[in-house]
């Protein structure tokens, strides 16, 4: 039987634009005569999804104190629950599956702890055997990364949390974690063969609408 389609959603770093982009291909490809099923990882206010609120509080302590691997470990508990009674039926059923961060956070968010290549490279590959081979769940058939530079989304992600007076998580208040993590993002994204992309000419956003169109235009559906 024909199956669907899990195509996933990914930025180099919090406030690129993602949720504007995720909206958009939602919107095209319903347009388009698809039947989408929408997700948002980590899913909150969920018993699967506790864990990671509480070490998102900073309940578990500095993330830099913590190993990577128990990190990764409540995110994946959250993401195989979920997908085993939400989105396993919905592929099978010939959907596009389209997901705003999934298996791929874990990848460049906990790989950013690790300084060490070789470490980091086992890591990376330690996750994507145990999520999709061990424990089963779906490898994502395309991750859309969108990138552009560290300063830049600083400081965007900066205005949009002052205009909308958003509480930053334990990331977000560390500007040196978080450019770990962006650095760290876009080596997974060259490690994995990630579809990269750019959204800034050199230190200038592109429109909304350019990007999209960029996205669309290397998305694959076949």
């Amino acid at each position: 039987m024909k199956k669907g389609k899990l195509i996933v959603i990914e930025g180099c770093c919090d406030g690129i634009g993602k949720t504007t982009q995720y909206n958009k291909l939602i919107e095209k490809l319903e347009s388009l005569g698809y039947t989408v099923v929408k997700h948002h990882f980590p899913t909150y206010n969920t018993f699967q999804g506790k864990g990671v609120e509480e070490y998102l509080q900073g309940k578990y302590g500095n993330p830099s104190e913590l190993s990577p691997y128990f990190i990764h470990s409540l995110y994946a508990y959250d993401r195989s629950i979920t997908w085993f009674t939400k989105l396993k039926k919905e592929y099978d059923d010939n959907k596009i599956i389209l997901l705003d961060r999934y298996t791929t956070s874990s990848l460049f968010y906990q790989s950013a702890l690790i300084e060490d290549k070789i470490e980091k490279n086992k890591f990376i590959d330690y996750v994507v055997e145990t999520e999709y081979s061990l424990i089963g769940i779906k490898e994502p058939d395309q991750v859309i990364f969108l990138e552009a530079p560290f300063d830049v989304i600083t400081n965007l992600r900066n205005k949009r949390n002052k205009d909308r007076q958003e509480k930053e998580d334990i990331h977000e208040k560390n500007l040196d974690f978080m450019k770990k993590v962006y650095d760290s993002s876009k080596y997974v994204s060259k490690y994995l063969g990630w579809t990269r992309i750019e959204c800034a000419n050199g230190n200038v956003m592109k429109s909304i609408e350019e990007i999209h169109e960029e996205i669309m235009s290397k998305l694959n559906l076949k």
